[in-house]
């Protein structure tokens, strides 16, 4: 498609500079000069104050706010209008700096007004009319006049005056060819910008998508995790070990669906934009030593020895909670894949204005040809029958996109049969004034879910008696009543923000979704709860940064959805 010249800015709109405007007045003063050893002085300079006058009016006028506003095709209109004024004056040199007989200042004339056609071409292109009438004003009256005289016996002027001729009908033929390599160029640049503006708007919809996808997915995971610890229960109590052994697989599933569904969609939000990195000075070692901790069990359980060697004291400018989860992963696959009997290294080091963070093991290793492509989406070499206890092939893709986030990187280095060394790169940082501590809302996100250990007890002892649930979803209301309700407490559940209010006097303790109906917010009832004396446990299907970065700046305690009876438990013994 072409487009119309009006979406197309004028060439005039950005050609009147001051620089331009002395540099043309400094070349008219030149020429007098020169016109002025031949002709009386008065005429040449006369000639030219009135061009630099036209020329002085022109560069007001088109430089004014109140010309500037007016629509296109009036600016247009006036810069034809100036510019064939300003040529056919510029024309009339053939009478008023002709000298009959001199050939010399014939060919400066001729010089001249060749110029001007040039610089006409040049600064007119993409308006060919313009262009075309503004050449001919200046260049033929001059060549004709050089051809009738020339005609009379003088060769040389007769070529001169051809000479003209055909040099404007060349510049003309350029213009137009200019023309439309500058239409083309114009085409080309609205395509990709309308293609930009598409990816966009894509970009925008499908993180729209996903926020409202994530939100509608979790609920119903959410509301199987919370039924599994009622179930677990009833088998313990009846001492089922068929009905408690289907309930442990159950279990495994709902922790791979649970994984499954977090990975993917915090890939198609990260791919979309809408996550983003908060970035404070973080120290390493105390992230290091709880996630040793928490893999520990695990470690023992394959028979792999973990050790850690990070120097306290050292921050780096990170998000604490990608960082944890990139870890947790990379430790995750070294013990993995490490033999019994093999050790897995976490070390830091410092290699300029960055740290070196290391997970080596003594596994298989990597070949050279697959060490790019692990970083890539349910990619997993060696695992073509998909094992899910040997992952789903999208941390390392999740964690070189933290990295990325991060400022840093992710990379490995590695030999078959001689281990692999992962190295987290990241910008160091200064020891802030007043470390923060990492808050609970922290800690518990990013903990896997898991049922409520079976030699612990059945019922945990809560230091509370009555919840006020807000919960507009009617299966995860059901459930979370029912955990609630085995757990020995008493639950009043409402769906809305008003009817929450209404409920308000009720109990000590208010359990808030963060999306309630009519567009009402979870986050405000929660505040306004806590003003009122209750202590308030917030939860949320949306993995939603200002959620949290809000969450956290009104330290209210905040789970992400699907939430385990487990961390559910541990939440409101921490309230």
């Amino acid at each position: 498609m072409t487009p119309t010249r009006d979406e197309r800015p004028d060439s005039e709109d950005s050609a009147h500079t001051v620089s331009s405007l002395w540099a043309l007045r400094i070349c008219e003063l030149l020429c007098a000069l020169m016109f002025a050893t031949a002709l009386p002085w008065q005429q040449p300079f006369a000639w030219f104050s009135v061009i630099a006058g036209l020329g002085m009016l022109r560069w007001w006028h088109v430089n004014r706010p109140s010309f500037r506003a007016r629509p296109k095709q009036q600016r247009r209109r006036i810069y034809r209008i100036y510019m064939w004024v300003l040529m056919s004056y510029v024309g009339s040199a053939c009478y008023f700096l002709y000298v009959p007989g001199n050939i010399p200042i014939q060919a400066v004339l001729m010089s001249y007004l060749l110029g001007n056609a040039t610089l006409i071409a040049v600064r007119l292109t993409g308006d060919l009319m313009r262009t075309t009438i503004a050449l001919c004003l200046a260049v033929l009256p001059t060549s004709i006049r050089f051809i009738v005289e020339g005609a009379a016996g003088n060769t040389l002027l007769m070529l001169m005056g051809i000479g003209g001729i055909c040099m404007t009908i060349a510049m003309v033929f350029l213009s137009r060819a200019q023309e439309s390599s500058v239409l083309h160029q114009y085409e080309q640049r609205r395509r990709a910008e309308a293609a930009a503006n598409a990816v966009a708007a894509m970009g925008l919809s499908k993180s729209r998508f996903f926020a409202a996808v994530s939100h509608d997915l979790r609920q119903p995971v959410h509301a199987i995790g919370l039924y599994l610890v009622p179930l677990l229960t009833l088998a313990q109590k009846a001492q089922d070990q068929a009905a408690i052994r289907a309930v442990e697989g159950i279990n495994q599933s709902w922790r791979a669906l649970d994984d499954l569904l977090s990975q993917v969609l915090d890939l198609t939000r990260m791919d979309s934009g809408a996550v983003r990195a908060d970035l404070q000075p973080t120290e390493i070692a105390p992230i290091v030593s709880s996630l040793v901790m928490q893999h520990s069990a695990v470690a023992e359980a394959a028979g792999v020895r973990v050790v850690a060697l990070v120097r306290p004291g050292a921050f780096a400018m990170a998000d604490g909670l990608m960082l944890i989860r990139m870890l947790s992963n990379l430790l995750d696959n070294a013990i993995k894949f490490s033999p019994p009997g093999g050790s897995v290294l976490v070390a830091l080091r410092p290699a300029g204005a960055l740290w070196r963070l290391q997970v080596r093991d003594n596994g298989v290793g990597i070949a050279q040809s697959a060490q790019e492509r692990i970083f890539e989406e349910f990619v997993q070499i060696d695992n073509e029958a998909r094992d899910r206890q040997r992952g789903l092939g999208l941390g390392l893709a999740i964690a070189k996109r933290f990295a990325l986030l991060m400022n840093g990187n992710i990379g490995v280095r590695s030999e078959p049969g001689r281990g692999c060394c992962m190295t987290i790169t990241l910008p160091r940082a200064a020891r802030p004034a007043q470390p923060e501590a990492a808050d609970a809302a922290h800690r518990l996100d990013s903990m896997p879910g898991e049922l409520l250990p079976q030699t612990g007890p059945l019922v945990p002892v809560l230091a509370m008696r009555d919840v006020l649930l807000v919960e507009d979803d009617s299966l995860v209301a059901l459930a979370t009543r029912e955990l609630l309700t085995a757990w020995g407490l008493r639950v009043r559940h409402v769906e809305t923000a008003i009817d929450a209010f209404r409920e308000a006097a009720y109990g000590e303790v208010a359990i808030c979704d963060a999306r309630l109906p009519h567009g009402a917010s979870g986050l405000d009832v929660a505040l306004a709860m806590r003003v009122l004396g209750k202590k308030v446990l917030l939860i949320s299907g949306e993995t939603n940064a200002a959620l949290r970065e809000a969450a956290q700046q009104h330290n209210l305690l905040l789970l992400t959805k699907p939430v385990s009876g487990a961390q559910l438990r541990s939440a409101l013994q921490n309230l």
